[in-house]
């Protein structure tokens, strides 16, 4: 009877050890923050005065052609606190070059209209951009109190293609 609990015993080890080690098929194939794909870029969404009240995640999915993004606050930006956090993703009209200012063909944002706070992170957003270029846009404002103040990021054209 020992000899039979102790085989179980090895053989349940070994398989809770194969379960540990094994990541999830979908923990593999999901980004962060809801976003497929791989973190491609990141911009820090910055005060005037260089406070970095937030940073946008720019991830791609080579499976769907899409480009997702997040705006994730710091603690200065308000991370934990209801305050208004927005991304958006545009695709730029045909024939824009990277570095250049991008004019809007179509676009993506979260919150969707306004008077929405998140407590953490905009977004995700994504969008199907094939051959074109994009511009990426966070804004992080803390609304409360005498420190009231906006912090912002807007790209020019980039990851054209």
């Amino acid at each position: 009877m020992r000899r039979i609990f102790s085989v179980l015993t090895g053989i349940l080890l070994l398989l809770a050890g194969s379960f540990v080690m094994a990541p999830s098929a979908s923990a593999a194939a999901t980004g962060a923050y809801g976003c497929g794909g791989s973190q491609i870029d990141s911009y820090q969404v910055k005060t005037t005065g260089g406070s970095v009240y937030g940073n946008v995640y720019l991830y791609y999915d080579a499976s769907t052609g899409k480009n997702c993004a997040v705006n994730v606050a710091t603690a200065a930006g308000g991370y934990g606190t209801p305050t208004f956090k927005f991304v958006m993703i545009v695709k730029c009209v045909a024939g824009t070059t990277a570095g250049s200012t991008c004019v809007q063909d179509t676009y993506v944002q979260d919150p969707s209209t306004t008077g929405i706070t998140y407590s953490q992170y905009a977004g995700p957003v994504s969008i199907s951009a094939a051959g074109r270029c994009i511009s990426v846009t966070g804004i992080n404002s803390l609304t409360s109190g005498p420190s009231s103040s906006q912090a912002s990021f807007n790209s020019k054209a980039t990851h054209c293609g």
